[in-house]
């Protein structure tokens, strides 16, 4: 898994073919064969690769349990690009398939290292550079602070307040410039943040406590609306993923199997691993 601010990178098992709700724009590729994809109340189909629109709950099932996928955060991606590759599903082998499979094939290969820059991914896994929004000053000022503390707690109130809108104005401006709700977008972030640990073994009480759940039933319950799946079920098929991160445009990037040093400050020591 490759894992940094702007993007995400998977290869893997998919796990149980149940509903999922992820806060970015998610690219599924097949492999040997094609794969199942339902979105939003809409009829399942057979694709080989499928975008799925940020926040918009789909299933999807594989023959051989196995998953490729990219998740461009909503608030890396304009809405006039977004708009063009939203529920986009081919159900053919065509040329988006060919050359996103190939680039997942060399990745998993180990026949190269992936530059984190949110282009240079992006030029990777689709032969181009998906294009970046201009936000709102206002709206990018909020977008930065949950980016940057995705586990604590934001309201949109103390934001507008913040940013000088009363607190209709902001949610409204928010959700159009973003493309979710302002507590969608905060829900997805800080289950985000929660994704890397589940990598190695750790104790998943006190991980829900430090990343800014109530309680682990809250945890458990948020993890498994946007993702699908329990933590406990993440945990166990994630074990052997080695986990690579990026700090940001520019920064460095290595392989990791736990904790990633940008995070450090998102999860405190006290947190304990079995």
């Amino acid at each position: 898994m490759i894992y940094t601010p702007d993007r995400i990178a998977y290869y893997g098992l998919l796990g149980a073919p149940t509903r999922r709700l992820h806060g970015a724009v998610t690219v599924y590729v097949a492999h040997e064969t094609p794969f199942e994809i339902r979105i939003g109340a809409g009829e399942r189909q057979s694709a080989w690769v499928a975008w799925v629109p940020a926040n918009t709950a789909h299933e999807i099932l594989s023959r051989d349990r196995l998953i490729s996928d990219v998740l461009i955060e909503p608030e890396c991606l304009r809405h006039s690009s977004s708009r063009q590759v939203h529920c986009r599903i081919s159900d053919s082998p065509g040329a988006d398939y060919s050359h996103m499979r190939q680039a997942f094939d060399t990745w998993v290969g180990g026949g190269c290292s992936i530059d984190p820059r949110p282009q240079m991914i992006d030029r990777f896994f689709f032969g181009r550079a998906l294009e970046s929004p201009v936000l709102d000053p206002r709206i990018e000022v909020a977008v930065k602070s949950i980016r940057e503390k995705p586990c604590e707690q934001f309201f949109a109130t103390e934001c507008a307040r913040l940013t000088g809108l009363s607190y209709s104005r902001f949610v409204h401006l928010f959700k159009e410039e973003i493309g979710m709700t302002f507590r969608a977008f905060c829900a997805w972030k800080r289950a985000r943040a929660a994704l890397p640990y589940m990598t190695s073994a750790c104790n998943l009480t006190d991980l829900a406590l430090q990343t800014g759940y109530p309680d682990s039933t809250h945890f458990s319950h948020s993890i498994r609306r946007i993702f699908g799946l329990r933590p406990r079920d993440i945990l166990a098929g994630s074990r052997r993923i080695a986990l690579q991160h990026g700090l940001g445009a520019g920064g460095p990037f290595d392989p990791l199997h736990v904790v990633m040093p940008w995070m450090a400050g998102a999860l405190p020591a006290n947190v304990s691993r079995r």
